[in-house]
């Protein structure tokens, strides 16, 4: 019955946090069991909304005073650290089974856990339904369709990510898990809040964007030693504290084969710009961005391939790219013009944003191939002035941030 829900559960449980306050309530919870525990916050962090006059704004973590370059901004002691308690020393999967079966004996403990700041606040702010392998039906059949096609359809191309909602079988399977709603909550916790095999509160409550953005760097977190977190720049007053899924430096080879669509499929959301988006059936990989005109302000329809992670392609495989714009052009006009209404309105929304990203990633792509120089201009664009263009940019990021809400409060924006 719990996953039967989920998408209303979803909805509902954010309108009664923030008219209630619960995110605050929880965040100064865990702030407060961090320093009882021997660890550290910064005194110029904290933990609010986008807008704090908005209860409705997302969730994240703020500046509320200058942090230096390399200084010191969270540190969480071992004893904070929920792990396999040895079961999975040599883990293959990312369903590392000690680690799960220590949170569902954690969150059915609640306030006899040890973790106790930590499960409250993952029952409390957290539903099920965040990620496409705890959608409704109706959505894991409607996403497979799209990116996947019909059995009877051989001249398909099938779309990234691959096997996108994979993570309740593996459980199943790796772990010879039950199906106990309490159980499959706590194995995909694990798939979107996780650092491979261990769960680090208040360090899973970052948000995630790369390039610039990023504005943390952390040690390697399986030393044995406290997770520590500091800056990776100077950080400006009133910044939000981002750190990286894929670009951190103990990431391994995520550098080159984790993008914007495994994003989706583990943690929930599309990553704002920039992107990756990784084409491995044809060897093609590429990052992008907005381009930045004076002053570093966005440019409206304007876009940039930073890099190409395997080379630039040739020209048959730029055929290869149209083919893949084609079909998802045909697909977002055959199938998502008008909601499905067997599809809750959180994962349509979901997948409606996807495709709408993956069809802009490849205008820019292919536009950015064939000009030589990798800068890509929308049809739309306008000579409107500085000012009017960073607005722009602030409302495609309001936006991105729409969707972001999960993976802020999860947070490793995680959930």
């Amino acid at each position: 019955m719990l996953w039967s829900i989920a998408s209303i559960f979803l909805v509902c449980i954010s309108l009664v946090n923030a008219i209630a306050g619960v995110d605050e309530k929880h965040a100064a919870a865990l702030v407060s069991w961090l320093r009882e525990s021997g660890g550290f916050f910064h005194p110029n962090l904290e933990m609010r909304r986008v807008d704090p006059s908005d209860p409705n704004s997302r969730f994240g973590m703020f500046t509320k005073g200058p942090i230096p370059f390399e200084e010191t901004m969270l540190t969480i002691p071992d004893s904070m650290i929920l792990d396999s308690r040895g079961e999975d020393e040599e883990y293959t999967s990312a369903m590392v089974c000690g680690t799960i079966r220590n949170l569902i004996e954690q969150l059915k403990l609640k306030d006899d856990s040890k973790y106790a700041p930590y499960v409250n606040y993952l029952l409390d702010t957290q539903p099920p339904g965040q990620i496409p392998s705890s959608w409704s039906d109706a959505g894991k059949k409607l996403f497979h369709k799209l990116l996947e096609g019909d059995d009877e359809d051989d001249d398909y191309i099938v779309l990234p990510p691959t096997e996108p909602t994979p993570w309740l079988d593996e459980w199943r399977e790796e772990c010879d898990g039950s199906d106990d709603p309490l159980d499959h909550y706590a194995a995909l916790t694990l798939i979107q809040r996780s650092w491979d095999d261990i769960l680090i509160p208040v360090f899973d409550m970052m948000s995630h964007r790369n390039g610039d953005w990023t504005n943390t760097a952390s040690n390697n977190l399986h030393e044995g030693e406290p997770a520590s977190v500091y800056a990776s720049r100077d950080i400006e007053e009133g910044e939000e504290i981002y750190t990286t899924y894929n670009h951190c430096e103990d990431c391994g080879a995520r550098y080159v084969t984790y993008g914007t669509p495994e994003i989706l499929r583990e943690y929930g959301f599309v990553e704002q710009f920039p992107q990756s988006w990784i084409f491995s059936d044809i060897e093609v990989g590429f990052r992008i961005d907005h381009w930045y005109g004076e002053n570093d302000v966005a440019l409206k329809d304007e876009y940039v391939v930073t890099e190409w992670i395997y080379g630039k392609p040739d020209e048959e495989t730029i055929a290869e790219l149209d083919a893949r714009y084609d079909q998802v052009v045909q697909l977002s006009n055959e199938l998502l013009k008008q909601r499905d209404e067997n599809v809750p309105e959180h994962e349509w929304n979901t997948i409606v944003q996807y495709f709408d990203a993956l069809e802009l990633a490849l205008d820019i792509a292919i536009g950015g191939a064939e000009n030589g120089e990798g800068q890509y201009k929308g049809e739309d664009d306008t000579d409107e002035d500085d000012d009017e263009d960073e607005d722009d940019d602030d409302d495609e990021d309001d936006d991105d941030d729409e969707y972001e809400d999960d993976e802020d409060d999860q947070e490793n924006d995680e959930l």
